[in-house]
């Protein structure tokens, strides 16, 4: 997929410095890092297997 935006913003040098560590450990670039956590967390967003409440739902249920 070409790429033809850009996204700009301001975060902390320890927490650029864990951004470069993680993505190096998974040989990726930190955009594709950055691209590809996102749309593992959306995606779990999106099938509900990562909200709180149903989680806590759930736990009340198998209690």
């Amino acid at each position: 997929m070409k790429k033809k935006e850009t996204l700009n913003f301001r975060v902390s040098a320890e927490f650029k410095r864990r951004l470069i560590e993680e993505a190096n450990k998974q040989r990726r670039s930190l955009t594709n890092y950055l691209e590809t956590t996102l749309m593992e967390v959306w995606g779990k967003q999106e099938t509900g297997s990562n909200k709180p409440a149903e989680k806590r739902k759930q736990r009340r249920l198998s209690e």
